[in-house]
């Protein structure tokens, strides 16, 4: 009889340490699904997160590459601006400069043939003093017809012609001048800026 309350307490006890151990697998293997499931998501989800990133970054070096080269293409228009301007300073500069008594002198002689009616020479204050005896003498002479010399205020360097009592006029002051080189040096000026900024 002891010997069959024995195995009965043998068979209850492995009975239950079995079913203990196939409940132990069953938890055990539903935690490894559950674990593979969570690093299969964790996983997914690392991969959409990279794939973001460099969506993100890519858009970003895109934005950051346009803003350069906007800002490139300011600096070279800044700059061109600049050159310009400094260039058209030093023509106009160059035009005073060269704009002399003597000058004024070759320009009316070399204008006198194309003229053939009275004419009025409007000049600055101190070259209306200084240039009035050759105006009234030699040029008056070669353009055989009536010549006033006057003062204009609005007249630096250089002269202006007016015919027909100042209703049509030339004018050869070192703003007409400069403007008349400078509307050619622009296109140039551009040119050379596009071919820089193209090389660089």
């Amino acid at each position: 009889m002891a010997e069959n309350l024995q195995y009965l307490i043998d068979r209850i006890q492995k009975d239950a340490v079995d079913k203990a151990e196939e409940e132990a697998a069953a938890i055990l293997s539903s935690a490894k699904d559950k674990a593979a499931q969570i690093i299969k998501e964790a996983e997914l989800q690392a991969k959409n997160s990279l794939e973001q990133a460099d969506k993100d970054a890519l858009v970003y070096a895109q934005r950051s590459e346009k803003a350069l080269k906007q800002s490139a293409r300011d600096i070279l228009i800044t700059v061109g601006k600049g050159l310009e301007k400094m260039i058209l300073d030093l023509l106009s500069l160059q035009v005073e400069s060269n704009l002399s008594q003597d000058t004024i002198k070759e320009l009316l002689l070399s204008l006198v043939k194309n003229y053939n009616s009275e004419l009025q020479v409007a000049l600055s204050d101190k070259d209306a003093k200084a240039l009035s005896s050759f105006i009234l003498g030699e040029f008056k002479k070669q353009l055989q017809a009536g010549v006033q010399v006057e003062s204009d205020s609005n007249v630096r360097f250089g002269f202006k012609l007016k015919l027909e009592n100042g209703k049509l006029s030339h004018e050869f002051t070192n703003e007409a001048i400069a403007d008349a080189l400078s509307a050619f040096l622009r296109p140039q000026l551009s040119k050379i800026v596009t071919e820089v900024a193209t090389q660089g």
